[in-house]
């Protein structure tokens, strides 16, 4: 047995997460490590290699696929899979790489496994978030892609907004909660300069405007105009995302959503960045995250919290200083990849039970 494994990362590009760490491990541990994805039409494109199965007819992208997952298991040893995605249809990929002695982690990330049932009894706002397919809050197909998946894998990541959803179907002993490499950022080792606009500035950019309710956000800025308060707002949907963090360094506050009860990669940028982030997240995740210093707000009260922060300059300063202080503690990216890694080393030596 090599010293480390030979690694696949894939096949779904989620927030550039797959990229990142194969980039990490290639640099800092002189790995076998490659991000190879199906299709992608994020704004990170930061694959080794996009296959564009999206530009196939349904039987030739078929059987792509085939060649390319015998393919991978010459060349792989260990897979680490994004969003519930897998090598082949249905999963059913991953009795085979066990039968083959491969080792298989499996990334959750948010909606792939977020259950309907629970949510809506643990976030009110949540009735109001439009599904983005069909699939999405139907929880019975989720909950069986979870137990089918989680007789295979050997672990699995799923955070503390995630945790709750996956121990409904998956056995918590392979379920890794602790280690946040869902929310991993280069943290600057000094805090940014906070942004002093002489007319404050306050930015929302949403993935999806009905996921993050960017029509109950945009409405507070008009009504907060319309009373005469002075601020500027810009929302930023679309753009690069080298793009989209050169705008987010000019702003003073950032409003992040409204109806997921969570809080993603944006909301987690502009804390690295030094700037009061504000959203709405269920008091449920509060509790596991006691010193999370997102702004608390609701449709109901958004106006008033954003006219505080507006109005209050030191307010501002405070809370950006407190969620760059968090983004260093919980998302920094060195400290979460190398404990990524020894997790692969312990599996790949057989230093776990599994």
């Amino acid at each position: 047995m090599t010293a480390s494994p030979r690694i696949f990362h894939g096949p779904a590009n989620i927030c550039g997460m797959g990229g990142y760490i194969a980039a990490w491990q290639r640099k800092e541990k002189n790995a076998s490590a490659d991000f190879i994805v199906f299709s992608d039409n994020t704004p990170f494109q930061n694959s080794d290699k996009n296959l564009h199965f999206e530009k196939k007819r349904y039987w030739a992208r078929q059987i792509s696929q085939i060649q390319f997952f015998f393919w991978a298991v010459k060349k792989y040893d260990l897979f680490h899979f994004y969003f519930g995605k897998t090598l082949l249809p249905a999963s059913i990929d991953l009795p085979i790489l066990r039968l083959l002695g491969k080792k298989i982690i499996m990334n959750y990330v948010g909606s792939d496994i977020r259950l309907y049932r629970l949510l809506s009894k643990a976030n009110p706002f949540y009735r109001l978030r439009k599904a983005k397919s069909r699939w999405d809050h139907f929880d019975l197909a989720k909950r069986a892609r979870m137990i089918w998946q989680g007789l295979w894998f050997h672990y699995c990541f799923a955070g503390p907004e995630l945790y709750t959803h996956a121990q409904t179907s998956i056995p918590k002993r392979k379920i890794i909660r602790d280690t946040w490499i869902n929310k991993t950022l280069n943290v600057p080792k000094t805090r940014p300069g906070h942004a002093r606009n002489q007319v404050p500035l306050v930015i929302h950019a949403p993935t999806d405007v009905h996921t993050k309710g960017t029509s109950f956000i945009e409405q507070s800025f008009k009504d907060l105009q319309s009373e005469g308060l002075q601020f500027t707002y810009r929302i930023y949907q679309g753009l690069p995302h080298d793009e989209l963090m050169e705008k987010l360094t000019e702003g003073d506050i950032l409003v992040d959503q409204l109806i997921s009860g969570g809080y993603g990669t944006i909301a987690m940028e502009g804390m690295a960045f030094g700037k009061p982030v504000c959203g709405y997240v269920m008091p449920s995740i509060r509790k596991q995250i006691p010193d999370l210093p997102i702004v608390q707000c609701t449709i109901d009260t958004i106006k008033d919290q954003l006219r505080d922060l507006i109005e209050d300059n030191k307010k501002r300063e405070r809370i950006g200083r407190e969620g760059w202080e968090f983004a260093r503690k919980h998302f920094d990216r060195e400290t979460i990849y190398e404990d990524v890694w020894q997790l692969y080393l312990s599996l790949w030596n057989n230093k776990l039970s599994y």
